[in-house]
């Protein structure tokens, strides 16, 4: 059975939402913990299915920072595909341990692990707006 992550209040206006996509439990929270403390609204997701199954619900995302390897019926490059083909408006940023795979950048900017939470902050703050 999956899990839809916990659909928070609508952000205030000009607040940015960034979902967090990271199977993870101790990564995703700690990140989302200090992406909430500089002042960004913040969606959690377990892995790309989760993540899916929320975009869907039409709540307004300006971000999306996911792991590549996740378990699930799709990773993160197949999450990033889907999201630039139906969502091109949403800036996506990839991260991932396994530096070995073929050319990720491609797809969208890239953080590798492991990385400190300030650094991934900052990464996502300087991240170019809608």
């Amino acid at each position: 059975m999956m899990n839809l992550p916990e659909i928070e209040p609508r952000p205030e206006e000009g607040t940015r939402s960034v979902l967090i996509v990271e199977d993870d439990a101790l990564i995703r929270t700690g990140l989302a913990d200090e992406l909430r403390d500089a002042g960004l609204h913040v969606v959690e997701a377990a892995n790309a299915d989760e993540a899916w199954t929320y975009l869907e619900t039409g709540a307004r995302l300006d971000l999306i920072f996911s792991d590549v390897q996740m378990p699930g019926s799709m990773n993160g490059l197949d999450l990033a595909r889907r999201v630039k083909e139906n969502y091109p408006d949403i800036f996506f940023i990839l991260t991932t341990g396994n530096v070995g795979l073929v050319s990720i950048q491609v797809l969208a900017p890239f953080l590798a692990k492991p990385y400190q939470f300030s650094t991934a902050v900052e990464y996502i703050l300087e991240a170019p707006k809608k």
